[in-house]
């Protein structure tokens, strides 16, 4: 099959763009094309979680995995008719060592990369739709030792759910004429600070974040018990317009008869209705509206969304995140409630799919 992915423009810190070659992995795991006839909403997105989780273990940022996993997003995008561009960038983290001795810490420099497609609008204004689609590298001795991230981590709920949702809403809106520009971007190095969005909000001009209306992030969506939508807390602090998107999102779900919430801010470091620790924070920091959407408990544990469902034997923290034995398709399929995938993929887009069309005023 000839993907194309040889006409990708690949942009590095210089900006120069360079022509990448197909990866003969690409080739042996690619994914079935998306079908012409309609399918039910989600049913993409849940396709590619699968896929990406189950063929891309290991996506930790800077590996041959993570570029790999970015080339077929791009790709993927091409399919769809968009025209993806990937832009690497100079990052790193601190591995802990056995002890706080500053002396047994290793600075780590590696090169990671974020994927972009766009659906041009008129107006010279955009929107920013977003996942990670990297995992959790061990950053510690102590990660190590419990397991945590490595080359097995499938990150099926962290964040393939979130890449695979991002796949199906570009695909649903790739033929559609919106007002504002759809910025989607799958981004690189997430797990080690936000890496790769403060990579995007850093390169852009003042005029470019002024001119960016809004950003939606999805991160997480399967394991916890209930689906949230958040605003950003530093620029909904500044003024309570930034909240918008976020009721929205929780209005469109109601007249859904889906069920979803906010931050009920039982913890005092996490006010009400907002929400903190992904990607849509960098956007948030930088005066850019945002909403994020994630699925986990706010009143369970120390009540700050860490937690995402009740301590289990299945789950015997409460949560999947990072943890290689929980968090990749065989243990959350085997004991989350049955079909849990497939309608939580197909709620996130339903709502996901009538917020978009509204802020980049997109006709019906």
């Amino acid at each position: 099959m000839n993907t194309g992915i040889n006409r990708l423009a690949w942009r590095g810190n210089t900006g120069a763009a360079v022509v990448v070659g197909m990866a003969a992995l690409i080739l042996a795991i690619m994914a079935p094309l998306s079908p012409v006839r309609a399918e039910e909403p989600g049913a993409l997105a849940a396709r590619e979680a699968r896929h990406i989780a189950a063929s891309f273990p290991g996506r930790m940022a800077g590996t041959s995995m993570e570029d790999i996993t970015a080339r077929y997003i791009a790709d993927r995008w091409l399919e769809m008719g968009y025209t993806p561009r990937l832009e690497r960038f100079l990052t790193g983290y601190t591995f802990r060592g056995d002890s706080d001795d500053a002396s047994t810490h290793d600075q780590r420099s590696l090169v990671s990369t974020n994927v972009f497609a766009e659906r041009a609008g008129t107006s010279g204004q955009q929107i920013v739709v977003g996942a990670h689609y990297d995992t959790r590298i061990p950053t510690s001795s102590r990660d190590l030792e419990r397991n945590i991230g490595g080359p097995e981590l499938e990150g099926f709920d962290d964040n393939a759910s979130g890449v695979g949702v991002l796949l199906e809403l570009a695909h649903a809106l790739n033929e559609l004429a919106p007002r504002h520009t759809i910025q989607f971007i799958a981004f690189g190095a997430e797990e080690i600070g936000l890496r790769g969005a403060y990579e995007v909000v850093n390169r852009m001009s003042e005029a470019e974040r002024a001119n960016t209306l809004w950003m939606v992030n999805i991160d997480s969506i399967i394991t916890g018990d209930r689906l949230y939508f958040h605003a950003g807390p530093e620029t909904y602090a500044k003024d309570p317009k930034a909240g918008h998107a976020r009721d929205r999102s929780l209005a469109i779900a109601a007249e859904l008869g889906i069920t979803a919430a906010t931050n009920p801010g039982f913890n005092e470091r996490y006010p009400r209705g907002t929400g903190c620790c992904s990607d849509q924070a960098a956007f948030d920091r930088a005066g850019i509206p945002v909403v994020n959407v994630e699925a986990t408990n706010w009143e369970l544990g120390d009540k700050d969304g860490y937690q995402q469902t009740e301590v289990s034997e299945a789950f015997p923290h409460g949560y999947s995140w990072h943890l290689v034995h929980i968090d990749n398709l065989a243990h959350l399929e085997a004991n989350l409630p049955p079909g849990r995938v497939d309608e939580r993929t197909r709620d996130v887009v339903r709502i996901l799919l009538a917020l978009i069309k509204e802020l980049a005023e997109i006709e019906s």
